[in-house]
């Protein structure tokens, strides 16, 4: 059977309880700019509220807000406990808090506790003293030796993950940049500083916490006596905060197979995890135009991690992470959706925008619809549900961070700055630009994109279709991907060639593209999809 959450005492119906659940990832410096510099803030966020509760998200992740050169987007904090000027301050914060409180949204923020910046003052301490209290706070070395398995997680970029500091006259250890030194989580003074922050942010009324890179954050760095027990520290965690707020929501990311993350959400450890396998097998499929990886990546999840305690996407900030993939799938999916060798980065992922990457436009639309239909609860990023594009001529995984296109003003609406450094160009320019593509056009499109969106939240809410019990079924047709739960049955064709079904009766039509009705079935046209229920 697969597993099921237990509900507490202290989250009796748990996080994801509401029957429509979704997420939406908010990158503030590119959503709405209030004042003119060209920089997205939290006032011009709260101002557009309204827009982001019509899409009937329940919850809001805010990505990092922190003082911040951004050499990361922003995951290069350089103080945990302040909020970047450029976005505002802590009164700006309480109000998007409440803002968003009153329109019935609860807000996650992303904790970085894996690393700091080299402008952190936890580092600018520890360089001074390596072996002292403050050094302890970060993995020294006094050689840049290698451990196997102990690699850079950006190969091309970072050819090491010990980087030599003159001021200490030692090596410090990096997974990602070289400017992001690790923290050390065996270190109980670290600890308790990651419970005064998280406890800090609590208390200005953020819902919970995005635990960016959980499972590094516990694992060896390359040295004897640097790894930590995740399950003692994060039931040390969990129990620290409820202390402070029992019904704090606890969400772990991190690109690990369904085994190695079910650890997380053991003993109520984390409420949730952001399951990067399914967007793996959903890509493969999609490049197969066959439903069975999906079908064997449930399988696999269900054994593993509750529905609920799942958050799925197609697209997050970074590139399209395929590295769950062995390697002949990936090369499947790089030779279907890379469409150019500079599209692909570290060996792994593909830099391309969903709605460009996915094209035809059928294919976009069935894969919105395929994101709300899959057992757990969808993540979708901000803007997505408009189809923005991408730029491969900026580097790195920047190519796909668009700003939001609000109109066909200039920038988009996004800002009234004269200049918009952080607007791709392509964003002025090309066929996914917001010269085209934007909220205004698309509000009043019963056939757009942003209208199914919607329409998606309003039937996915009303047929409670995050409630578990979702299982797969054969309609006879293997480019189709059937989940059935009760009454309900959902069908996406993944291929390019139109499918015949086998529904097992008689249905009506909740919410459909492409699907025509025949008897105890019916047809979907290529990349169409149907939400249907028995009659």
């Amino acid at each position: 059977m697969p597993p099921t959450r237990e509900r507490t005492p202290d989250n009796p119906a748990g996080w994801a309880a509401d029957p429509g659940a979704l997420v939406y990832g908010l990158d503030l410096s590119r959503f709405a700019d209030s004042d003119g510099d060209g920089f997205g803030d939290l006032p011009g966020a709260m101002a557009r509220l309204e827009y982001v509760a019509s899409l009937g998200v329940t919850w809001i992740w805010l990505l990092p807000f922190y003082p911040s050169l951004r050499r990361d987007n922003g995951y290069d904090v350089d103080d945990h406990l302040a909020v970047d000027p450029r976005f505002g301050d802590l009164d700006d914060l309480r109000a998007f808090l409440a803002r968003a409180h009153d329109l019935g949204i609860r807000v996650l923020i992303d904790a970085v506790p894996h690393h700091t910046s080299d402008r952190h003052p936890w580092f600018l301490a520890a360089r001074e003293d390596t072996g002292g209290r403050d050094g302890k706070f970060f993995v020294w070395s006094d050689d840049d030796s290698t451990e196997p398995g102990d690699h850079p997680m950006f190969p091309g970029e970072e050819e090491s993950v010990w980087a030599f500091d003159e001021r200490a006259g030692r090596y410090y250890h990096h997974q990602f940049y070289s400017f992001q030194p690790d923290i050390n989580a065996t270190d109980p003074d670290v600890f308790e500083e990651i419970v005064r922050l998280l406890t800090f942010w609590l208390g200005v009324g953020v819902d919970g916490f995005r635990i960016d890179a959980a499972l590094l954050l516990v694992q060896g760095k390359g040295r004897p006596d640097t790894d930590v027990d995740d399950g003692v520290f994060f039931d040390r965690l969990r129990a620290r905060l409820r202390e402070v707020r029992p019904d704090v929501a606890l969400v772990a990311e991190a690109s690990e197979p369904p085994e190695a993350m079910a650890a997380l959400i053991e003993n109520d450890r984390f409420d949730a995890v952001i399951d990067f396998s399914l967007s793996n097998a959903t890509f493969l499929a999609l490049a197969r135009g066959l439903a069975q990886p999906i079908v064997d990546a449930l399988a696999r999840l269900d054994q593993n991690i509750p529905a609920d305690s799942r958050l799925n996407f197609m697209r997050n900030a970074d590139e399209a992470d395929l590295s769950l993939l062995s390697d002949d799938e990936r090369q499947e999916v790089f030779a279907a959706f890379a469409g150019s060798e500079d599209a692909i980065i570290y060996g792994r992922g593909i830099r391309r925008g969903w709605a460009p990457m996915l094209q035809p436009a059928e294919r976009v639309r069935m894969s919105l619809s395929l994101l709300h239909a899959l057992p757990g609860v969808p993540l979708l990023l901000a803007g997505h549900e408009l189809g923005p594009g991408d730029d491969l001529s900026v580097e790195g995984r920047g190519a796909a961070r668009t700003t939001m296109q609000w109109d066909d003003s200039t920038w988009g609406g996004f800002t009234t700055a004269a200049e918009s450094p952080l607007t791709l160009g392509t964003q002025v320019d090309g066929p996914f630009g917001f010269r085209t593509v934007n909220a205004r056009a698309q509000e009043d499109d019963p056939g757009s994109l942003l209208s199914l969106a919607r329409d998606l939240a309003r039937v996915r809410r009303e047929a409670h279709a995050a409630a578990a019990g979702w299982t797969t079924v054969d309609v006879g047709d293997p480019a189709v991907l059937a989940l059935r739960r009760d009454g309900l049955l959902t069908l996406h064709n993944l291929s390019g060639r139109e499918a015949t079904v086998d529904a097992g009766g008689e249905h009506a039509a909740l919410l459909a593209d492409g699907w025509a009705t025949g008897t105890h079935g019916g047809t979907l046209a290529p990349y169409g999809f149907a939400w249907l229920r028995a009659t």
